[in-house]
């Protein structure tokens, strides 16, 4: 009887160091996918943070343009008005009861962990009162100008900040981190002479 003994010498395989060696590779690999991952949602975060803010805005000054409260000092009840924190803001609407009187109706939006909001001149932010008249303008001094940022807004860059302003108009605007704000200068007015026949009570 024959026995015979075949060799594997020549049959293909793979080592055990190959076979480490890949799966270091893919271990690096993934590890890259998922820190981008992780920067592309904190960035995201951050920007629907920012477009929340600049949404606030907007219904605050509808609402003042919309009931058109009396004329006075603006932080009085009767003006629609943001509140901004570094943490949160707080929109404050109103409805009229059957007497006319305003109920003010809060809504406060707090900041995802990892998004702050701070001045645009980098001065520190306690809290700051945005109203509107019954034109729909701001009466916010100095200017509503504000940084969203990731984390910090010490140096903010086009990755990690959005900006959001407020212009004098009441027109609100959202902007990338590293953004020049543009520069609003004092409308054209032209006097119009009591005999036009125009209502004065009228804006353009």
């Amino acid at each position: 009887m024959k026995i015979s003994i075949q060799s594997n010498s020549h049959q293909s395989g793979v080592t055990v160091i190959e076979l480490l060696v890949v799966i270091v590779v893919i271990s690096i690999i993934a590890a890259f996918a998922m820190i981008q991952r992780g920067s592309a949602n904190a960035q995201l975060t951050r920007q629907n943070s920012a477009q929340q803010l600049k949404t606030a805005f907007e219904r605050a000054r509808f609402d003042s343009v919309k009931r058109r409260p009396n004329e006075g000092n603006p932080n009085t009840e009767a003006h629609a008005k943001v509140t901004v924190t570094p943490t949160s803001f707080t929109l404050r609407r109103y409805n009229n009861d059957a007497n006319g009187a305003p109920g003010a109706v809060d809504v406060v939006t707090t900041l995802p962990p990892g998004v702050v909001i701070a001045l645009y001149d980098g001065t520190t932010l306690t809290t700051r009162d945005v109203s509107f008249n019954m034109r729909g303008e701001t009466a916010a001094s100095p200017a509503a100008q504000f940084r969203v940022c990731n984390d910090s807004c010490a140096s903010p860059t086009n990755s990690n900040a959005n900006v959001v302003i407020v212009t004098p108009t009441g027109t609100v605007n959202l902007l990338s981190g590293s953004s020049t704000l543009p520069t609003f200068g004092a409308p054209a007015v032209t006097p119009i002479s009591n005999s036009a026949g125009i209502n004065p009570d009228a804006v353009l």
